[in-house]
């Protein structure tokens, strides 16, 4: 981020009245320490971009090493091997799976929600599903026998499609097609080609599906399950064990940064842009166009726990693809997003 333009960063902070967020407060009472953070280059991880910017991090005497990923699930076995002692981890199947088994990492902080008017997920429908009356989130009945085209199984484009199946009296696992293996870039293609009938296919990459008349965005995620759960920061046990205070330092930032992402995100915020611009290289103008459909972060930093719950039911009881429930004890540490955010109302070292 070296190349930001500090000046304009400052001018746009401060029409967010966020000015107070740059200059900030020492955090001197904690030891320096390292965290090596798995990031996916998504426009649903500025508040890590965000706060790298700023230097928050090094306002709680963080060292952060991000380690970049193109994908999430590529990024948990590096969490698993030690590689790295937190990383974003989807609410999916495979995780639901891991934890059952004693995985050695637990869910601390929320990393973004499909709150109405905030979340980034939108459904696509084929030209052909909307002559067939495919229009809104009231005709997913349609979704019979037809082909949603997904990424991978279990993850949240099967858990919000599949939701969308069950709420109109279908059987997900027996009444739709499941297409896996292809990227949303292909999965728009794909739709164009008339090989995919729906898919849900994250803003601001969604677009591309009206810009190239391959079909319509019919509805949200939010229209389907209002403020899913979209993911949480996973953070390693042992790291939790032996360097807690980082933790809550980790949680602080990140809970700042997105209370500040959101207020971005409203505003359509330049300086803001330019930071997730130059993080994700998504072209400027496509993160404007999207927002404030940036994804939302609980400004506690608490995530949905019952959103995680019921899409860990989603998959052992509907979807039969993990064995076994998992207990919110297994899943979650929350004490770090509980004692960040009350460490921020007290003594906010940011502003």
């Amino acid at each position: 981020m070296s190349s930001l333009n500090r000046r304009h960063l400052m001018q746009g902070a401060a029409a967010l009245g966020l000015a107070g967020a740059i200059p900030g407060r020492s955090f001197a009472q904690a030891p320096k320490t390292k965290i090596r953070i798995g990031v996916v280059p998504l426009i649903s991880s500025g508040p890590i971009f965000v706060a790298k910017a700023l230097g928050l991090f090094e306002k709680v005497n963080l060292d952060v090493e991000l380690v970049y990923f193109n994908d999430g699930v590529l990024a948990i076995p590096a969490l698993v091997a030690g590689e790295l002692d937190a990383t974003v981890s989807t609410l999916s199947a495979g995780l639901f799976n891991a934890v059952g088994k004693g995985a050695p990492y637990k869910l601390i902080l929320d990393r973004g929600s499909e709150k109405p008017g905030s979340g980034s997920m939108a459904i696509a429908a084929s030209n052909a599903m909307v002559a067939a009356g495919l229009t809104g989130p009231d005709k997913f009945a349609l979704l019979k026998g037809k082909r949603v085209a997904l990424q991978a199984p279990g993850g949240i484009d099967q858990y919000l499609l599949g939701r969308a199946a069950q709420k109109a009296g279908l059987d997900p696992r027996t009444d739709v097609t499941w297409n896996t293996g292809l990227g949303y870039p292909d999965i728009v293609k794909a739709m164009g080609a008339g090989q995919a009938d729906v898919a849900n296919i994250p803003l601001p990459l969604g677009f591309l599906v009206e810009k190239n008349s391959f079909g319509k965005l019919i509805c949200a995620g939010w229209d389907i399950e209002p403020s899913t759960q979209l993911a949480c920061w996973a953070m390693s046990t042992k790291y939790l064990a032996e360097n807690k205070s980082a933790a809550v330092r980790f949680a602080m930032v990140h809970t700042y940064a997105g209370r500040l992402y959101n207020k971005a995100a409203a505003a359509k915020d330049p300086a803001i842009i330019k930071i997730i611009n130059e993080a994700t290289k998504v072209p400027p103008a496509l993160i404007e166009a999207a927002a404030p459909r940036w994804t939302w972060f609980n400004e506690d930093g608490m995530p949905n726990v019952d959103s995680c719950m019921a899409q860990g039911k989603f998959w052992t009881d509907t979807m039969k693809l993990v064995s076994g429930s998992v207990t919110k004890e297994q899943l979650f540490d929350l004490s770090p997003a509980v004692e960040a955010n009350a460490q921020l109302t007290k003594s906010n070292p940011f502003g």
